[in-house]
């Protein structure tokens, strides 16, 4: 499943400690940390981005993967996602109190109305907050599907059709539950209202303008799409994160408003959630975001041919250094964001000498 540790509610701010005393080192040393968290927890490939000031300062590959190799990001998409819904507020396409009923008016016409009518009263805002009310679930329908279809279409109305037929676990805005629902109704969302495909709007609006010009949904799994279907080299990926930096102009002035309010985004521990990420407001730098993702994904008969992928990714955003960090790797490991968040903050905040 693609997933978000919230084992790391504390990233980039309360981080372990290293046993030695801390020295000053330059860029290198996050680079020699991260490749002993990769040997510890024995991944056999992987790669590092770090980026500072909005440029790539430190690239890394290990198990021949090229730095500048396209990955795929699972749940860091999420992001993505939640930007995009941004612009669209910006330009008063879209607001944050929008209901499905409004937002997807086109859309329920050809997949019909959820059995849950609930639903048509969701808002933008609680979708990008995991207050949809929706459950994990879709395991069993997403097979079906791959037996018999490309899993490099969208099928965003085929996944809504799953979606309506089941009803709603909890009551909407009633509580945090992390669900891959609510980023697949954000995507179908953002094709309604901005009138063209999902993946070419947000290349278009918010991608290329931050310079991940290679950006594109992955051809094998494009059915993830806005919850979890982007790739792109991972430099690329920490130039998108700089749009969480205070000022950039990725996030107009009423999203940002709105992602760095608390209310109504609680998740524990002093964080939230915000578009498609989590958020620490801090003193300095406009607060700390981060974000996990993975996906394992095995079958045998699939229409495409045997499907066979396990992989963990990972992106963090320390405002007060001004500094994004991104790890891909393979295969996936159980319960280890918070370690990797700990290890990767420790060594930036010893950082004395940025290129």
């Amino acid at each position: 499943m693609i997933r978000c540790g919230l084992a790391i509610l504390a990233a980039g701010l309360f981080l372990t400690c290293p046993s030695e005393a801390p020295r000053a080192q330059g860029v290198e040393e996050i680079e020699q940390a991260w490749r002993g968290w990769m040997e510890k927890t024995r991944r056999t490939r992987g790669g590092l981005a770090v980026v500072h000031a909005g440029q790539p300062v430190r690239e890394a590959g290990a198990g021949g993967l090229s730095p500048v190799t396209a990955v795929p990001y699972a749940s860091l998409s999420k992001a993505i996602t939640g930007v995009c819904v941004a612009t669209l507020i910006e330009s008063g396409k879209l607001a944050f109190e929008t209901p499905v009923s409004q937002s997807l008016e086109r859309t329920l016409s050809r997949t019909g109305r959820p059995v849950d009518p609930r639903v048509l009263q969701v808002t933008v805002s609680e979708l990008l907050v995991h207050r949809g009310g929706f459950g994990p679930g879709g395991g069993s329908d997403m097979a079906r599907w791959l037996r018999g279809h490309s899993g490099g279409n969208t099928a965003f109305d085929e996944q809504l059709r799953w979606l309506f037929a089941r009803p709603l676990p909890y009551a909407p805005g009633e509580r945090f539950e992390y669900s891959n629902a609510n980023y697949l109704m954000l995507g179908a969302i953002i094709e309604e209202a901005a009138g063209q495909p999902y993946e070419r709007y947000c290349r278009e609006a918010v991608l290329t303008p931050v310079g991940a010009r290679d950006a594109t949904l992955d051809p094998q799994w494009r059915i993830l799409s806005s919850y979890g279907g982007w790739r792109m080299p991972l430099a690329q990926y920490g130039r998108f994160y700089q749009a969480f930096a205070p000022g950039n102009r990725a996030i107009g002035p009423r999203s940002r408003a709105w992602m760095m309010s608390p209310e109504g985004k609680q998740v524990g521990g002093g964080a939230y959630y915000g578009l498609g990420t989590f958020v620490r407001p801090t003193p300095r730098g406009g607060g700390n975001f981060w974000h996990a993702g993975a996906w394992s994904y095995d079958l045998a008969n699939a229409h495409d041919g045997p499907i066979h992928t396990s992989y963990a990714t990972f992106a963090v955003r320390l405002g007060a250094l001004d500094v994004n960090m991104v790890s891909f790797a393979e295969p996936r490991r159980e319960h280890e964001d918070g370690e990797l968040d700990g290890i990767l903050g420790a060594a930036a905040r010893r950082v004395k000498r940025w290129p």
